[in-house]
Protein backbone atom coordinates (compact mmCIF):
# COMPACT_ATOMS: atom_id res chain seq x y z
CA UNK A 1 0.00 0.00 0.00
CA UNK A 2 2.84 2.41 0.72
CA UNK A 3 4.67 1.68 -2.52
CA UNK A 4 1.11 2.36 -4.09
CA UNK A 5 0.78 5.70 -1.98
CA UNK A 6 4.15 6.61 -3.02
CA UNK A 7 3.87 6.00 -6.98
CA UNK A 8 0.54 8.33 -6.73
CA UNK A 9 2.48 10.68 -5.24
CA UNK A 10 5.25 10.73 -8.26
CA UNK A 11 2.80 10.99 -10.89
CA UNK A 12 0.83 13.86 -9.21
CA UNK A 13 4.24 15.54 -8.79
CA UNK A 14 4.83 14.92 -12.28
CA UNK A 15 1.96 16.25 -14.01
CA UNK A 16 2.08 19.80 -11.57
CA UNK A 17 5.70 20.18 -12.13
CA UNK A 18 5.63 19.82 -16.15
CA UNK A 19 3.66 23.15 -16.54
CA UNK A 20 6.82 24.80 -14.48
CA UNK A 21 9.43 22.64 -16.73
CA UNK A 22 7.98 23.89 -19.90
CA UNK A 23 7.76 27.49 -18.31
CA UNK A 24 11.58 27.33 -17.67
CA UNK A 25 12.50 25.82 -20.84
CA UNK A 26 10.34 27.92 -22.60
CA UNK A 27 12.13 31.35 -20.70
CA UNK A 28 15.19 30.30 -22.85
CA UNK A 29 14.35 29.67 -26.38
CA UNK A 30 13.23 32.42 -28.58
CA UNK A 31 10.13 32.70 -30.74
CA UNK A 32 10.89 29.92 -33.05
CA UNK A 33 11.59 28.06 -30.46
CA UNK A 34 8.56 28.35 -28.60
CA UNK A 35 6.19 27.78 -31.72
CA UNK A 36 7.85 24.47 -33.20
CA UNK A 37 5.83 21.71 -33.46
CA UNK A 38 5.82 19.26 -32.04
CA UNK A 39 7.59 21.02 -28.92
CA UNK A 40 11.01 19.76 -27.94
CA UNK A 41 11.52 19.11 -23.79
CA UNK A 42 14.97 19.88 -24.56
CA UNK A 43 16.08 23.24 -26.44
CA UNK A 44 18.13 23.14 -29.26
CA UNK A 45 19.86 26.24 -28.77
CA UNK A 46 18.81 28.07 -25.35
CA UNK A 47 19.96 31.70 -24.51
CA UNK A 48 19.48 33.91 -21.67
CA UNK A 49 17.88 36.57 -24.20
CA UNK A 50 14.69 37.51 -22.78
CA UNK A 51 16.05 37.24 -19.20
CA UNK A 52 18.44 39.95 -20.66
CA UNK A 53 15.54 42.16 -22.12
CA UNK A 54 14.17 41.80 -18.22
CA UNK A 55 16.59 42.02 -16.07
CA UNK A 56 17.61 45.68 -16.92
CA UNK A 57 17.56 49.13 -16.05
CA UNK A 58 15.20 49.45 -12.86
CA UNK A 59 15.66 46.08 -11.88
CA UNK A 60 17.71 46.78 -8.51
CA UNK A 61 15.47 49.48 -7.80
CA UNK A 62 12.05 47.13 -7.83
CA UNK A 63 13.86 44.79 -6.05
CA UNK A 64 14.54 46.93 -3.25
CA UNK A 65 11.19 48.22 -3.25
CA UNK A 66 10.03 44.39 -3.24
CA UNK A 67 12.22 43.53 -0.56
CA UNK A 68 11.09 46.54 1.41
CA UNK A 69 7.56 45.96 1.12
CA UNK A 70 7.76 42.14 1.90
CA UNK A 71 9.48 43.27 5.34
CA UNK A 72 7.71 45.42 6.65
CA UNK A 73 4.19 43.42 5.71
CA UNK A 74 5.56 40.63 7.68
CA UNK A 75 6.73 43.20 10.70
CA UNK A 76 3.53 44.70 10.79
CA UNK A 77 0.98 41.76 9.77
CA UNK A 78 2.58 39.46 12.25
CA UNK A 79 2.78 41.88 15.18
CA UNK A 80 -1.17 43.55 14.70
CA UNK A 81 -2.38 39.24 13.93
CA UNK A 82 -0.32 37.48 17.05
CA UNK A 83 -1.78 40.53 19.41
CA UNK A 84 -4.84 40.63 18.12
CA UNK A 85 -5.08 36.95 18.41
CA UNK A 86 -3.58 36.79 21.99
CA UNK A 87 -5.71 39.29 23.36
CA UNK A 88 -8.65 37.09 22.26
CA UNK A 89 -7.38 34.46 23.71
CA UNK A 90 -5.86 35.41 26.94
CA UNK A 91 -8.10 38.00 28.12
CA UNK A 92 -11.71 38.37 28.53
CA UNK A 93 -13.14 42.25 27.81
CA UNK A 94 -16.63 43.55 26.68
CA UNK A 95 -17.56 42.95 23.66
CA UNK A 96 -14.93 40.29 23.03
CA UNK A 97 -17.04 37.71 20.98
CA UNK A 98 -18.65 40.21 18.91
CA UNK A 99 -15.58 42.03 17.33
CA UNK A 100 -13.87 38.65 16.62
CA UNK A 101 -17.16 38.26 14.80
CA UNK A 102 -16.72 41.58 13.10
CA UNK A 103 -12.93 40.63 12.16
CA UNK A 104 -13.80 36.90 10.88
CA UNK A 105 -16.66 38.31 8.62
CA UNK A 106 -14.09 40.24 6.88
CA UNK A 107 -12.70 36.72 5.11
CA UNK A 108 -16.19 36.70 3.35
CA UNK A 109 -15.92 40.11 1.39
CA UNK A 110 -13.98 39.63 -1.49
CA UNK A 111 -10.38 41.83 -1.81
CA UNK A 112 -11.07 43.50 -4.69
CA UNK A 113 -14.50 44.47 -3.81
CA UNK A 114 -12.30 46.68 -1.40
CA UNK A 115 -10.16 48.00 -4.01
CA UNK A 116 -12.00 51.71 -4.09
CA UNK A 117 -12.92 52.28 -0.66
CA UNK A 118 -8.89 51.71 0.07
CA UNK A 119 -7.64 53.68 -2.67
CA UNK A 120 -9.98 57.01 -1.55
CA UNK A 121 -8.39 56.28 2.31
CA UNK A 122 -4.80 55.98 0.88
CA UNK A 123 -5.71 59.26 -0.89
CA UNK A 124 -7.13 61.06 1.71
CA UNK A 125 -3.78 59.79 3.98
CA UNK A 126 -1.50 61.56 1.40
CA UNK A 127 0.41 58.17 0.91
CA UNK A 128 -0.55 57.22 -2.66
CA UNK A 129 2.38 56.28 -4.87
CA UNK A 130 3.94 55.30 -1.48
CA UNK A 131 5.87 52.53 -0.51
CA UNK A 132 3.69 52.55 2.81
CA UNK A 133 0.40 52.57 1.16
CA UNK A 134 1.34 49.01 -0.54
CA UNK A 135 2.34 47.75 3.08
CA UNK A 136 -0.80 49.05 5.37
CA UNK A 137 -3.78 47.63 3.31
CA UNK A 138 -2.31 44.05 3.52
CA UNK A 139 -0.89 44.22 7.64
CA UNK A 140 -4.14 43.58 9.11
CA UNK A 141 -5.20 39.71 8.39
CA UNK A 142 -8.41 38.54 9.61
CA UNK A 143 -7.25 34.91 8.58
CA UNK A 144 -3.86 35.92 10.57
CA UNK A 145 -5.86 36.59 13.46
CA UNK A 146 -8.33 33.84 13.74
CA UNK A 147 -4.86 31.31 13.13
CA UNK A 148 -3.41 33.04 16.37
CA UNK A 149 -6.07 33.07 18.46
CA UNK A 150 -6.55 29.30 17.54
CA UNK A 151 -2.98 28.82 18.53
CA UNK A 152 -2.41 30.45 21.33
CA UNK A 153 -6.05 28.72 22.69
CA UNK A 154 -3.87 25.53 23.10
CA UNK A 155 -1.05 27.02 25.75
CA UNK A 156 -2.25 25.95 28.78
CA UNK A 157 -4.15 28.48 30.88
CA UNK A 158 -2.87 27.20 33.94
CA UNK A 159 1.29 28.10 33.04
CA UNK A 160 0.18 31.95 32.27
CA UNK A 161 -2.05 32.06 35.78
CA UNK A 162 1.19 30.59 37.65
CA UNK A 163 3.33 32.62 36.01
CA UNK A 164 1.47 35.59 37.19
CA UNK A 165 0.69 34.35 40.50
CA UNK A 166 4.26 34.05 41.23
CA UNK A 167 4.67 38.10 40.44
CA UNK A 168 5.62 37.94 36.65
CA UNK A 169 4.74 41.01 34.65
CA UNK A 170 2.53 40.75 31.26
CA UNK A 171 5.83 41.37 29.27
CA UNK A 172 8.30 38.55 30.80
CA UNK A 173 5.16 35.95 30.49
CA UNK A 174 5.60 37.24 26.63
CA UNK A 175 9.65 37.16 26.79
CA UNK A 176 9.35 34.04 28.71
CA UNK A 177 6.82 32.05 27.71
CA UNK A 178 4.57 33.08 24.83
CA UNK A 179 7.34 33.70 22.58
CA UNK A 180 9.57 31.13 22.44
CA UNK A 181 6.36 28.14 22.41
CA UNK A 182 5.05 30.53 19.72
CA UNK A 183 7.81 29.85 16.88
CA UNK A 184 5.52 27.93 14.63
CA UNK A 185 2.91 30.52 14.50
CA UNK A 186 5.03 33.63 13.79
CA UNK A 187 6.63 31.56 10.85
CA UNK A 188 3.45 30.72 9.63
CA UNK A 189 1.66 34.21 9.68
CA UNK A 190 5.25 35.85 7.88
CA UNK A 191 4.72 32.68 5.53
CA UNK A 192 0.82 33.51 4.53
CA UNK A 193 1.65 37.81 4.68
CA UNK A 194 5.06 37.38 2.71
CA UNK A 195 3.13 35.35 0.28
CA UNK A 196 0.34 37.78 -0.10
CA UNK A 197 2.55 40.67 -0.24
CA UNK A 198 4.67 39.06 -3.55
CA UNK A 199 1.04 38.40 -5.13
CA UNK A 200 -0.47 41.37 -5.02
CA UNK A 201 -0.37 42.48 -8.31
CA UNK A 202 -3.53 44.82 -8.63
CA UNK A 203 -3.45 46.99 -5.32
CA UNK A 204 0.52 47.55 -6.16
CA UNK A 205 -0.02 48.05 -9.77
CA UNK A 206 -3.01 50.95 -8.93
CA UNK A 207 -0.90 52.65 -6.46
CA UNK A 208 2.32 52.41 -7.64
CA UNK A 209 2.57 54.85 -10.01
CA UNK A 210 6.03 56.10 -10.48
CA UNK A 211 8.91 53.67 -12.05
CA UNK A 212 11.35 54.23 -9.24
CA UNK A 213 8.67 53.11 -6.82
CA UNK A 214 7.32 49.81 -8.46
CA UNK A 215 7.68 46.84 -7.03
CA UNK A 216 9.35 43.49 -8.68
CA UNK A 217 6.47 42.13 -9.57
CA UNK A 218 4.87 45.52 -10.85
CA UNK A 219 7.78 46.45 -12.95
CA UNK A 220 8.46 42.98 -14.89
CA UNK A 221 4.90 42.73 -15.28
CA UNK A 222 4.60 45.68 -17.04
CA UNK A 223 8.03 45.20 -19.13
CA UNK A 224 6.47 41.64 -20.25
CA UNK A 225 3.31 43.05 -21.39
CA UNK A 226 5.02 45.48 -23.91
CA UNK A 227 4.52 45.26 -27.68
CA UNK A 228 4.84 46.76 -30.82
CA UNK A 229 8.24 49.10 -31.03
CA UNK A 230 9.62 47.56 -27.23
CA UNK A 231 10.25 44.31 -28.96
CA UNK A 232 13.29 43.00 -29.90
CA UNK A 233 14.17 40.69 -33.18
CA UNK A 234 14.72 36.96 -31.19
CA UNK A 235 12.80 38.03 -28.34
CA UNK A 236 9.03 36.87 -28.23
CA UNK A 237 6.49 38.03 -26.07
CA UNK A 238 5.98 34.06 -24.82
CA UNK A 239 9.29 33.42 -23.73
CA UNK A 240 9.55 37.17 -21.98
CA UNK A 241 6.15 35.57 -20.61
CA UNK A 242 7.93 32.91 -19.14
CA UNK A 243 11.09 34.03 -18.26
CA UNK A 244 8.94 36.37 -16.29
CA UNK A 245 7.06 33.60 -14.31
CA UNK A 246 10.10 31.99 -13.40
CA UNK A 247 11.74 35.45 -11.75
CA UNK A 248 8.90 35.86 -9.95
CA UNK A 249 8.43 32.32 -8.90
CA UNK A 250 12.12 32.50 -6.93
CA UNK A 251 10.96 35.16 -4.21
CA UNK A 252 8.06 32.55 -3.44
CA UNK A 253 9.64 29.42 -3.28
CA UNK A 254 12.82 31.01 -1.61
CA UNK A 255 9.91 32.15 0.96
CA UNK A 256 8.01 28.96 1.39
CA UNK A 257 10.72 26.61 1.84
CA UNK A 258 12.56 28.67 5.07
CA UNK A 259 9.17 28.97 6.67
CA UNK A 260 8.35 25.35 5.97
CA UNK A 261 9.56 23.74 8.58
CA UNK A 262 8.03 25.77 11.10
CA UNK A 263 4.71 26.20 8.72
CA UNK A 264 4.41 22.18 9.03
CA UNK A 265 5.47 22.37 12.91
CA UNK A 266 2.27 24.85 13.45
CA UNK A 267 -0.07 21.95 12.70
CA UNK A 268 0.47 19.71 16.04
CA UNK A 269 -0.48 22.79 18.42
CA UNK A 270 1.76 24.69 20.76
CA UNK A 271 2.18 22.94 23.96
CA UNK A 272 -0.13 19.84 25.99
CA UNK A 273 -0.57 19.83 29.55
Amino acid sequence: MKIVNKIFLIIIFILLFIPVYWMLIGSFQDIYGVSIMPPKMIPNNPNIDNYSYLLKDNVFVWLKNTIIVVVGTVFLSVFLSSSAGYAFSMYKFKGKKLIFILFLSQMMIPRISLLIPLYVIIKNLGISGKISAVILPVAFSPVGIYLAKNYFDTIPKSIIESARIDGASEWRILKSIIIPVSKPIISALALFSSITSLQDYIWQSLVLMKTERQTLLVGLMKISMLRGGEAILGVNPIGRSFATGILLLIPLLVVFLTANKYFVENLGGAVKE
